[in-house]
């Protein structure tokens, strides 16, 4: 993650000190010490990113979990911070309900790259629909706690923020085409097409509009929009005609034979199509086992039927400035070389030491 400034060490625990005394290792401290796998890295690089005029800047964090920041709003998209799931036919699981599988296990692959207990500045919390991989306990509890952040979503989300313990005062309900604002950003709530939604719980949602949305985020230097879990749809193409898309945030994945959950590659591209999508982002395809995709085939896509579009493939944790970096293809991670100093080497450095093996 590129960064101007030096970020530090938030805490000791996480600095390695070789030949340092180990303490008594429980399964408390392993948790401790290795949990969150990034600590509280990513939290303090966010906090301390100060974002240029005519930009902003998204922070993945693998899933459909993204952090936006303007120079005057903070907002967090679709976060998930729980553990591997598993889901069954008689708790009304609408994949389970699909397939007529009596359970299904959904592995986590993506790591915690963000502490939300450490995030103390957020002015809104999006949740594009009730699934709990889009709208967390994990991740919306603490922030009710820690932030003054307003929480905006469909009303099935919005009942779900109140069982999480959110006042009533800071939930924003909205239905399709209804407008947010915040600070100096602009929030659509557009149709979706989830029609896996429609399957889902064992109050099953009337209409798909009280259950789902998509969101248009709209930011002074361009829009972000993100499909949430939506299947293809044409209403893709009435929104990028109404709208101005710069970086669409899109999922796909790899279904397995039976089941459509998420959408193909060549439907994730018709979707950044219609929409007039300048930047394709995908996401969703990493972060269950059972669902994995491959962006390859998706950069294939793209580049073979809109050359013109740009797709950045982004990395758990990456940070992504636009427009600045929108021709990267895809993120590396940084290698740190701008911290050598050769001079200081034990191998070539001005005064360079003798080494000798042990055995010698």
């Amino acid at each position: 993650m590129p960064e101007e400034v030096d970020i530090g060490i938030p805490d000791a625990r996480y600095a390695y000190v070789p030949g340092a005394k180990v303490e008594k290792i429980t399964r408390e401290s392993w948790l401790r010490s290795a949990f969150p796998e990034w600590g509280t890295y990513l939290n303090k690089q966010i906090e301390r990113t100060v974002v240029k005029p005519k930009t902003f800047v998204m922070w993945w964090f693998g899933a459909c979990g993204y952090f936006i920041k303007t120079p005057k709003a903070s907002i967090i998209v679709d976060q998930y911070s729980g553990p591997s799931l598993y889901t069954t036919l008689v708790d009304g699981c609408g994949v389970c309900r699909q397939s007529g599988a009596e359970r299904i296990d959904w592995l986590r692959l993506n790591p915690h790259v963000i502490d939300p207990f450490a995030i103390k500045e957020c002015d809104a919390i999006l949740s594009t629909h009730f699934h709990p991989d889009h709208c967390d306990p994990y991740t919306i509890t603490p922030l009710a706690e820690n932030t003054d952040a307003k929480f905006i979503g469909p009303k099935r989300c919005c009942d779900k923020f109140r069982d999480f313990g959110v006042p009533n005062n800071r939930i924003v309900q909205v239905k399709w085409n209804d407008t947010v604002k915040i600070n100096d950003t602009e929030i659509v709530a557009t149709e979706t097409a989830d029609r896996t939604l429609l399957f889902s719980g064992k109050d099953l949602p009337k209409t798909l509009e009280e259950g789902s949305v998509c969101y248009l985020v709209k930011t002074p230097a361009g829009s972000i929009f993100h499909n949430g879990d939506s299947h293809y749809s044409n209403l893709f193409y009435k929104i990028g005609v109404e709208h101005t898309v710069d970086v669409a945030c899109l999922n796909f994945g790899g279904n397995p034979p039976g089941v459509t959950d998420k959408m193909t590659s060549f439907d994730c591209f018709r979707v950044a199509e219609a929409l007039r999508a300048k930047v394709l982002i995908p996401m969703h395809y990493e972060n269950w086992a059972n669902m994995q995709g491959d962006p390859y085939e998706l950069e294939w896509i793209v580049k073979n039927n809109a050359p013109w579009m740009k797709t950045v493939i982004l990395q758990w944790g990456s940070k992504f400035e636009y427009p600045t970096d929108q021709d990267i293809g895809r993120y590396k991670y940084p290698k740190y070389v701008d911290r050598w100093r050769p001079k200081y080497s034990w191998e070539y450095g001005d005064q360079r030491r003798i080494i000798t093996s042990v055995e010698e």
